[in-house]
């Protein structure tokens, strides 16, 4: 599954992480690695350095590359099939969480970030200090790390919020008929809802609630000319549940009622 950004970011505001230490290997390609499980105690960001991969975590498969980060939980099975003509390089890097306001049902998800040359700096640095001894270094390690879950989960808000719009689209196409506000919406795609408006108008030249009516809109139009329902029933069926207020935006919109669109076609 892919993490929603507003959970990301309320785990990791509520939890209290503690870096622990990384690996940072590599397969070959067309390599495959399996019958291993994730460490028992700690949770592990699987991050591509090079190439690509799916990598299976319990049995689902989740595609790797650069921009895409794995979330691990303790004791997983893992299957690995190296996907890139080249080597797969990538680090996993273990921490420790408590969190008891919440916390992810299954544990393993995508991060989708982006490519970032600032996360590639973090994740180098991590890296780099996590090899030399010292406990001013474990302290860099430590700060780092902090740094890193931070960046990561500000590039998925905004990677998320990029791709507002287009989420917006689709849910609403998909659900219509279901009496959803724009606040409801703009939960739905993890978007602040000013934000939403102002992408969607930069994508689309509407607002959404100029775009969810003209959805359903549409939708009434095709329902009347091709079946006798009820206008009442219609106006549910497309999303509203005032039958007069649904005739009003239909009027508004069309400058005719329902029922004269509909006697036009049923006059045919």
């Amino acid at each position: 599954m892919t993490a929603q950004t507003n959970d990301l970011i309320k785990y990791f505001a509520n939890a209290t992480v503690q870096y622990t230490d990384l690996f940072v290997t590599s397969l070959k390609a067309n390599v495959r690695d399996t019958n291993r499980s994730t460490a028992p105690f700690f949770n592990g960001l699987v991050i591509t350095l090079s190439g690509s991969a799916n990598f299976s975590l319990d049995g689902e498969v989740y595609a790797l590359h650069k921009g895409v980060i794995l979330h691990a939980g303790p004791n997983m099975a893992i299957d690995i099939t190296v996907t890139s003509k080249e080597i797969w390089h990538y680090t996993v890097i273990h921490y420790e969480a408590k969190c008891n306001t919440y916390s992810f049902e299954k544990g393993h998800f995508e991060i989708e970030t982006g490519s970032h040359h600032k996360m590639e700096y973090y994740v180098q640095q991590l890296i780099h200090f996590d090899k030399i001894p010292g406990d001013l270094n474990k302290l860099k390690c430590k700060s780092l790390f902090l740094q890193l879950i931070e960046f990561i989960v500000i590039c998925a808000k905004i990677q998320t919020t990029s791709n507002a719009a287009e989420q917006a689209i689709a849910f609403m196409t998909e659900n219509y008929a279901l009496p959803i506000s724009i606040a409801e919406i703009a939960e739905e795609v993890g978007c602040d809802r000013r934000r939403l408006a102002y992408l969607f108008d930069k994508q689309t030249g509407m607002s959404p609630i100029q775009f969810l009516t003209e959805i359903r809109l549409k939708k009434s139009k095709e329902i009347l000319r091709t079946t006798i329902i009820p206008i009442k029933e219609i106006a549910e069926l497309v999303g509203y549940q005032d039958g007069f207020y649904f005739c009003r935006v239909f009027k508004k919109q069309y400058s005719q009622t329902p029922t004269d669109y509909r006697r036009q076609y049923l006059a045919d």
